[in-house]
């Protein structure tokens, strides 16, 4: 990497964890609650079930409920992390390093997440604020989104 690329590179924050099972509702009271002191809160009307858990305003635990769960087993499904970047500006960068990758735009808040699986299965959320370059048909499509290891 050489001084231009870290001068240009994005700056980075990690955003939420999501998980994907069919926990108990009592024990993730517990452990996301009473433990971690999250509270649940608003989720966007996904075409999916699942709840998110939040320290004050930000959303650190995303919950996916698979609609058939072999188990009660709870899984890793992705790690998000966030940048003021312009969703066109990365999906340029993404494009650029030839990743593999899925877009799709958040219900209601027109946030832009880049889904790029990694080697093993896990997957890695970029999130971004879309800008007036971006178009988007208003669907929310995203297999990798719902995918877990």
């Amino acid at each position: 990497m050489t001084a231009t690329d870290r001068i240009a590179a994005p700056q980075w924050r990690f955003d939420h964890l999501n998980l994907h099972g069919r926990a108990d509702g009592a024990a993730l009271a517990r452990l996301f609650g009473r433990v971690m002191g999250l509270q649940p809160g608003h989720r966007p009307p996904f075409p999916f079930p699942g709840q998110w858990w939040y320290r004050g305003d930000e959303a650190w635990l995303h919950l996916v409920q698979p609609a058939s769960a072999r188990d009660d087993s709870v899984r890793l499904g992705h790690i998000a992390f966030r940048t003021d970047e312009p969703a066109v500006a990365l999906l340029e960068r993404v494009r650029a390093a030839g990743l593999e990758h899925e877009v799709a735009v958040v219900p209601q808040q027109g946030e832009v997440q880049v889904f790029v699986p990694l080697p093993g299965g896990l997957v890695i959320e970029l999130d971004a604020p879309a800008d007036p370059a971006f178009v988007g048909d208003g669907g929310y499509r995203s297999a990798l989104a719902r995918r877990s290891v």
